[in-house]
């Protein structure tokens, strides 16, 4: 899947040349832009990337993780990005290290057009689309943001495109190995998110389509359940030691489940004046208390709103995700507003591409659409917004090719039609 051996000398130099284009376009916006990028504030601590880099900072310094708690240990967040974001800090020093960093995420940019290449031509058996598919992302103006911010979006797509990769060279060729690294790359996802944890579903519903032996599911998830337990051990352990109890991800659900509850933002008519205890906020209190308040929010939505609630928990979660592009500072004068239209033909071509897999029965695009589903549905319950759903992207861009090229392709037919009736009537 990965060896670009039977493709042309022509077409390896252009997808070489394409991955350095965009490292080197990352390169230049990271270091022009530099701390422009930022979200927040040093000074204020006030969004997640500069309290990413005081994290990684005092990681560095104790050996404790922490966020947003001063000097005490978290679990509000997975703690992949910030050893991550530590280890470079170790390499380049303080102030270089997040500069470090964006060239590392610059280099994940680029090496992420080549996944594409391979995922587009393994999904789709065609070269042309594979290629269409790596230029459509080196087009995607947000990537550049992504690659200069200190986020875990671009590192957390990079192991996510790697887990698509593995998942279907596992369904491909089965075994220890391909079954291994789909258990490693899935394992790194939920070291920066949680929300991954679900996904060994998917292969599991494929085995059962594909009709796999009993002692051959149970073989294949004990590689992948047995790779998890030995790589989040380390994690485990931690949380065991330092809060006394058995913490498999993290303990932050309650504040996305409260946002993600919220028909359009808003609470509905009455329910404080049937819960009171909250005392017109349900944003307070523990983590606990805000994930059953989520509940009751819902089901008083659903009873009393149920046509908002309908259309919040539809429609509403699908444009959180994917209406806009995640694009929080200008660049070059650029704005999310200016790109709009853009971004909505790659998720209006991504549709229709799916839609074209379906009607000509390509079987192995029901795999990364089965993904994109996952990292969709799983995302109900919470909030949904650009910056959740920009991991899931490239997906849109992989099958926005085949329709891009569909699209092409008739009209250039019908161009060619129309030329040859006209030759007739010239002759004539």
């Amino acid at each position: 899947m990965f060896s670009l051996q039977k493709e042309t000398r022509q077409t390896r130099i252009r997808l070489l040349a394409l991955c350095l284009l965009v490292f080197a376009v990352s390169c230049i916006v990271s270091l022009v832009y530099g701390d422009r990028l930022l979200l927040g504030s040093y000074a204020k601590m006030n969004d997640d990337d500069v309290k990413y880099v005081q994290t990684a900072r005092y990681l560095l310094e104790t050996g404790v993780l922490t966020y947003n708690t001063g000097s005490e240990p978290s679990t509000f967040i997975m703690p992949l990005f910030p050893l991550m974001l530590a280890g470079i800090q170790w390499i380049a020093g303080d102030a270089g290290g997040v500069v470090l960093l964006r060239i590392v995420q610059a280099a994940f940019q680029g090496f992420g057009v080549y996944l594409m290449f391979v995922l587009a031509r393994r999904t789709f058996g065609s070269s042309r689309t594979a290629m269409t598919a790596a230029v459509l992302l080196a087009m995607y103006l947000p990537d550049y943001f992504i690659s200069g911010s200190v986020l875990t979006e671009s590192t957390f797509r990079l192991f996510l495109m790697l887990t698509v990769c593995f998942l279907i060279q596992g369904l491909d060729k089965p075994g220890v190995w391909n079954w291994g690294m789909f258990a490693v790359c899935w394992t790194a996802l939920c070291y920066f998110k949680p929300h991954a944890a679900l996904l060994p579903l998917i292969p599991g519903i494929f085995w059962l389509i594909r009709r796999y032996p009993f002692r051959r599911m149970l073989a294949y998830t004990a590689i992948i359940l047995g790779v998890f337990a030995v790589l989040m051990s380390p994690w485990w352990i931690r949380n065991e030691e330092v809060f006394g109890r058995f913490i498999p991800f993290t303990e932050a659900a309650g504040s996305p489940l409260i946002l993600g509850s919220t028909a359009f933002g808003q609470v509905p008519d009455g329910f404080y004046d049937k819960y009171p205890e909250y005392g017109g906020d349900v944003m307070s209190g523990s983590d606990d208390s805000m994930a059953r308040a989520a509940g009751r929010m819902v089901a008083y939505g659903f009873m009393h709103e149920p046509f908002k609630y309908l259309a919040f928990y539809t429609a509403g979660k699908f444009g959180g995700l994917y209406g806009i592009a995640y694009w929080e500072r200008p660049i070059l004068g650029i704005t999310w507003a200016h790109y709009f239209p853009i971004h909505a033909a790659y998720v209006l071509l991504g549709l229709y591409g799916m839609w074209l897999a379906w009607k000509r029965k390509w079987s192995a695009a029901s795999i990364p659409f089965a993904v994109l589903a996952y990292f969709t549905l799983i995302y109900v319950p919470f909030i949904a917004i650009p910056r959740y759903g920009y991991p899931n992207l490239f997906l849109f861009a992989l099958f926005a090719a085949p329709a891009l090229l569909a699209i092409y392709d008739r009209r250039r037919a019908k161009r060619s039609i129309s030329l040859e009736k006209s030759t007739v009537r010239a002759d004539v």
